[in-house]
């Protein structure tokens, strides 16, 4: 005969699964964030997917509108530019600099940001808090303007965009995570935790960053919408990607001119920012909306 369980052991969930419990009971979060798993594997998968080359030139098709109009032919269904060439290959190998390359520089930013941020926030050395007030008053510098210092000292190009950016996404996280971890620091569960002989790697890892990680996944979401933006306005700039390189932002500058003879050539590469960053920036907000309530409950 089998005996019954003498305890009962309670399944509780984590604050991340909290939050998370939190955000998918959203619709429009939800949505957002299917088309921003969608846009990535489009974006991976943009090599393979392509029809043409993005800067093959068809001398028969230049400017001809998208498929689904009248004047359109299936062959190129978002249409061609002034120079013939083909506007869906353009788009999908685009996504790789507007939204792969900054999702890359906003990995790269966290790492080194979180990292030093952690180090400003555990040890209350001199060093480590003189760097923190030189990163707050570089923080009060917006991250674009900051990118345009950098750019003017290193020059145009994709390279010095990529430093620029990152180099101006950094403090943002050092201050974030900063903040963060000296809140924690504070507290008497890490009291506890140290005067049970813990060590301070330990207690960075298994007991403040779980309790930061929502945090962070916050300013996460905030930077990629702000390192998407910044490319393309330098880009847009021309100080940025370069022709004929396509790049969402760098293909709105140069349709400027053929906006009357060809809107498409504006509009996809517009709607394409507005969609991402829009999906962005839901997710971010319902991020926040949901470690807020985590934190009132």
């Amino acid at each position: 005969m089998a005996q019954p369980d003498l305890y009962y052991k309670d399944n509780n969930p984590s604050p991340l699964q909290l939050v998370w419990y939190s955000f998918r009971g959203r619709t429009a979060a939800m949505f957002a964030l299917w088309v921003l798993i969608a846009l990535l594997a489009v974006t991976l998968l943009s090599p393979i997917l392509i029809p043409y080359s993005p800067a093959q030139q068809f001398s028969d098709a230049i400017s001809l509108p998208p498929s689904w109009t009248q004047q359109g032919n299936i062959q190129f269904m978002f249409g061609t530019d002034d120079l013939g060439r083909d506007m869906l290959s353009r788009m999908l190998i685009g996504s790789l600099y507007s939204f792969a390359l900054p999702l890359t520089i906003v990995i790269v930013s966290s790492t080194f940001g979180i990292f030093i941020g952690a180090l400003a926030g555990v040890d209350r050395n001199f060093k480590y808090q003189l760097l923190g007030h030189v990163f707050d008053r570089v923080l009060t510098i917006p991250s674009f303007l900051l990118a345009l210092v950098i750019i003017a000292i290193l020059g145009p190009g994709l390279g010095n965009a990529i430093i620029a950016i990152t180099l101006s996404l950094i403090p943002q996280f050092i201050y974030v995570t900063r903040n963060a971890v000296h809140s924690e620091w504070q507290k008497d569960y890490v009291t506890a935790s140290r005067l049970n002989g813990c060590s301070d790697t330990y207690l960075m890892y298994r007991v403040i960053l779980p309790n930061i990680t929502p945090a962070l996944v916050m300013q996460l979401t905030v930077a990629l919408s702000v390192a998407i933006m910044d490319i393309a306005a330098l880009s847009f700039l021309g100080l940025g990607v370069q022709a004929p390189t396509p790049e969402w932002g760098s293909m709105l500058s140069r349709s400027l001119d053929e906006v009357y003879l060809s809107p498409w050539s504006m509009v996809l590469p517009g709607i394409a920012l507005f969609i991402t960053i829009t999906s962005i920036n839901v997710v971010g907000d319902s991020l926040r909306r949901s470690i807020k309530q985590r934190m009132d409950n």
